[in-house]
């Protein structure tokens, strides 16, 4: 992937040294070194058991019905082909910077994204945010809804430089706008945190890191937001106490890529985020710790819920898985036994026992990698962004989440040998929820999976 993207916080900076720093149009052609290399991905989407003799089923990638999409399509073209006759009657008599035309480049743009016609959608919405800014200041509001289309746009040409940029900008202008005090900027400090875990997991940038730490504090600081104002009842608290978890979870992984924190340049440029955003967490990002007080709150703000035993055990089994993972097995084995009491409490309980622990589960639950890459993989027929394969594994699961005995039972080819090779070595890594009966782990032996993934 590419390696000159600029950190959070010292693009964060740079926008506050040069407010006018994005008056540029941004580069049409994705640099090479930032465009999606697809043999660099490998994608795996959540197993799926097989059953006897039925044919284990993914979600479809890419619903398409012949009919109604040539329609569609044709219809589109010619909306396309109207807008942009619009946009020349104004700007013939109105000029290049008539403020009616951000409306009609917008639209424009917005059609020709569900054309997959991204770099055209580029041109269009980068204009329209230009003629906001010309027209309302350089912080205006109104060019939010359209940056976003970019980065959507941006992100599925694998363009994550710019994508990068775009994110940190719209922090900028909305912090600039809201203030770090005002419940609008939530949303900002939860979507740019994603963005930093999903920079990561794409392996976007030199200082991969500093996106951990970037996440954790923006993470934190928008699940206090959420606290201050609206109260740890509110459904964002919990996301961004998931956001939290998932970030630790990286952190405990990657323990080697903290030491890039410590340089002068990444170590300024995190205080100042922090400080910033009158943040307390530290910015060398915390793993176990500040998974498990992530999750042990979650299992709080359910346990307050009286109408909430579902989400409760959930949050209960996810809590156990996270001691799994670290080796904690008693304290895992205590957190399974309380939700599998728990199933006792509620009418559909035997089907979620089914569901949780009828079968081994790969873990943790609360974070799906694959989704990520959703768009991306959306688009797979349409734009041959990725190539989609499947293999049948069989491996048994010890009692402490461990995979023994891995088969692959899919035929091996010229073609398929390195990612079945992949596919082998990722599995074998992974931890799983072990089968529970009467609320213990026992070993499973025998386990079949479908994997559907991605390159």
């Amino acid at each position: 992937m590419g390696t000159n993207s600029t950190t959070t916080a010292a693009v964060f900076l740079a926008l506050l040294a040069s407010p006018c720093a994005l008056t540029q149009t941004p580069e049409l052609e994705p640099a090479e070194d930032q465009v999606r290399s697809p043999s660099a991905f490998f994608i795996v989407d959540p197993p799926v058991a097989i059953v006897g003799d039925v044919d284990p089923a993914f979600p479809a990638p890419y619903l398409r019905d012949e009919a109604i999409d040539e329609l569609e399509f044709a219809a589109r073209m010619e909306s396309i082909q109207e807008y942009a006759d619009t946009v020349e009657q104004i700007e013939a008599v109105g000029g290049a910077w008539d403020r009616s035309l951000a409306e009609e480049l917008n639209a424009l743009g917005l059609l020709q994204q569900q054309q997959a016609q991204h770099l055209e959608a580029i041109a269009a919405l980068d204009r329209a945010v230009h003629i906001n800014r010309v027209n309302d200041g350089l912080h205006t509001l109104a060019q939010i809804p359209i940056i976003e289309s970019l980065i959507e746009s941006y992100e599925i040409l694998g363009n994550w430089g710019q994508a990068d940029i775009y994110h940190n900008y719209l922090f900028y202008v909305q912090s600039k706008a809201y203030g770090n005090n005002d419940p609008r900027i939530i949303s900002v400090l939860n979507s740019l945190a994603k963005w930093n875990v999903k920079a990561f997991n794409i392996g976007y940038g030199d200082a991969l890191g500093v996106r951990l730490s970037s996440a954790q504090i923006l993470f934190n600081a928008a699940a206090r937001m959420v606290d201050i104002h609206f109260g740890s009842q509110d459904k964002r608290f919990v996301e961004n106490m998931e956001g939290i978890a998932s970030s630790a979870y990286l952190v405990s992984r990657n323990r080697e890529l903290l030491e890039e924190i410590n340089r002068p340049e990444n170590r300024n440029a995190q205080e100042m985020l922090r400080d910033k955003l009158n943040e307390l967490t530290p910015i060398v990002p915390r793993g176990y710790q500040s998974g498990e007080q992530a999750l042990r709150v979650i299992v709080d703000h359910y346990a307050e819920e009286e109408s909430a035993t579902a989400e409760l055990i959930e949050a209960t089994s996810n809590l156990g898985d996270w001691y799994l993972l670290f080796s904690r097995r008693s304290d895992a084995t205590e957190m399974y036994t309380q939700a599998w009491k728990l199933l006792d409490t509620i009418e559909n309980g035997a089907e979620l026992r089914q569901q949780m622990f009828g079968q081994v589960v790969s873990i943790p639950t609360f974070i799906d990698y694959a989704s990520e890459f959703d768009k991306l993989r959306d688009l797979e027929e349409e734009s041959n962004a990725l190539s989609a394969g499947f293999a049948d594994l069989s491996f048994d699961v010890t009692i402490n989440g461990y995979v023994r005995n891995l088969s692959v039972l899919t035929e091996e080819t010229e073609a398929n040998a390195d990612h079945l090779d992949r596919l082998r070595r990722q599995v074998r890594r992974a931890i799983y929820r072990p089968l529970i009966v009467d609320g213990r782990p026992v070993r499973a032996n025998g386990n079949l999976f479908r994997y559907r993934y991605w390159h």
